[in-house]
């Protein structure tokens, strides 16, 4: 058996493969540079492997992206030879080319599936999870790409006291997201800018394009996950013409498709009992469970919008909570899917279900909770929230695939210890920029 290697080690040797050797998305030297040419002292690479350093060590502002560069030893300074200062960092983050960063955001993501880093777990394929997120709220219109508050975007307007507080007129920034929810990582593989006068369903059809053409070929995933709001017969077309099955959450905005879903299953969960259960977990002092109900006769079903026939089963999850007072809540959940019958067991649509919601519990809640992705940007003029938000998606990504996949011990069952938290995490990963990587990493 090889010897556990020291977390700082095993970090080290992992970050100097990936950075150091400049694989393709792996280098910054090929960025676009709209500055005058001949006037330029830093180049863009070392702009942008200091902000990205900076990221990846969770630094909270420029000023401290500044301190650590400037602290940074052995070969970290092939990536940046000097320090750079804040103000220099400010202006140029306004006007990074967004869609050259997304591309590098590609490149990586394939990198690591290739590394074979992001194969599903206890699926037979590879879901992509898509999901709406607010990058900020500002009080200025971000060149005009934010969106002025309005009835149209609700879901992320400020809670009332703060509205109380600092008035109604602000602008959000919303993106739509796009994460690997079938693998251990929970990696972000794309985001698309939603310009204003745009929402995420009527963007959704793009992104699925986007996505195509980034990974069609890899087969990285087959199927792809939204929720409710982003369900229609014109988006479940889109998925399916490219050739992907799609699982998509059902509520009232269908309401043809949902109240037939609500009779048939709820009928069948009366008589029948469930294809699969998961075991009573504990949750904070209460117990869930998750059970799961199908029906076939739902197949090519015709709405008011047209016939869903690529539509091949409707999907009942029942949630049950067991409070203290041994009380059970019921909450149902209701999908549309165009998988085969037989492609996922029940067992494995309850795992592809949950799954969901890694998007919202590992990849939005972190950039939210870790990266203060919402209240504490760097930078929020120009163009500097979008390509900050795919700078922080590459950050986001290393750093996972170092907490759940290169930083865990396996126990001698094959189940691998609770990741590291991530305060240690950053610590650790600022300690391994600061010191030389070939002292931390003998040769050989």
């Amino acid at each position: 058996m090889k010897k556990w290697r020291s977390q700082q080690e095993r970090a080290a040797r992992f970050l100097k493969k990936k950075l150091r050797k400049g694989h393709k998305g792996w280098t910054h030297r090929d960025a676009p540079d709209v500055r005058q040419a001949g006037k330029v002292t830093i180049p863009m690479s070392h702009i942008l492997w200091s902000l990205e350093l900076g990221l990846l060590s969770n630094q909270p502002t420029l000023r401290d992206v500044e301190e650590l560069t400037q602290g940074a030893a052995g070969w970290i300074r092939s990536l940046v030879p000097a320090a750079i200062s804040d103000t220099t960092l400010d202006t140029e983050v306004r006007r990074l080319d967004v869609k050259s960063l997304r591309h590098r955001l590609h490149e990586r993501v394939r990198d690591f599936y290739r590394s074979k880093m992001l194969q599903p777990v206890g699926l037979p394929c590879g879901i992509a999870t898509l999901d709406g997120k607010n990058l900020a709220t500002l009080n200025h219109d971000a060149g005009g790409t934010g969106h002025a508050r309005s009835t149209k975007n609700e879901k992320w307007h400020r809670k009332p006291a703060e509205e109380a507080k600092r008035g109604k007129n602000y602008y959000l920034m919303p993106a739509l997201r796009a994460v690997l929810t079938s693998s251990e990582a929970k990696v972000c593989i794309d985001q698309l800018a939603l310009p204003p006068g745009t929402g995420e369903s009527t963007s959704f059809g793009q992104m699925v394009e986007d996505l195509h053409r980034a990974y069609g070929r890899s087969g990285m995933f087959e199927v792809i996950d939204g929720d409710a709001g982003l369900t229609s017969l014109a988006n479940a077309n889109a998925i399916n013409r490219l050739g992907y099955a799609y699982i998509l959450g059902l509520k009232g905005n269908q309401p043809d498709l949902f109240a037939e879903a609500q009779f048939v299953l709820e009928t069948q969960a009366k008589r029948e009992a469930p294809e699969a259960e998961t075991p009573w977990e504990l949750r904070n002092g209460i117990r869930i469970r998750r059970r799961l109900w199908r029906t076939k006769e739902m197949a090519g079903f015709e709405t008011s919008a047209g016939r869903w026939g690529h539509l091949r089963q409707v999907l009942l999850v029942r949630q049950e909570t067991k409070h203290r007072d041994g009380h059970i809540a019921i909450e149902d959940r209701y999908f549309v899917t165009s998988l085969l019958w037989n492609y996922f067991s029940p067992s494995q649509i309850l795992i592809a279900v949950r799954n969901h919601w890694g998007i919202e519990n590992d990849a939005n809640n972190t950039m939210d909770l870790q990266w203060h992705e919402d209240s504490g940007p760097w930078c929020t003029k120009g163009t500097a929230i979008w390509a900050l938000g795919v700078l922080r998606q590459l950050a986001y990504n290393t750093v996972q695939i170092l907490r759940r996949r290169r930083l865990r011990k396996k126990r001698p069952d094959g189940s691998r210890a609770a990741p590291m938290s991530w305060r240690s995490l950053f610590k650790l990963i600022e300690d391994v920029l600061r010191h030389d990587l070939d002292v931390l990493v003998p040769a050989g």
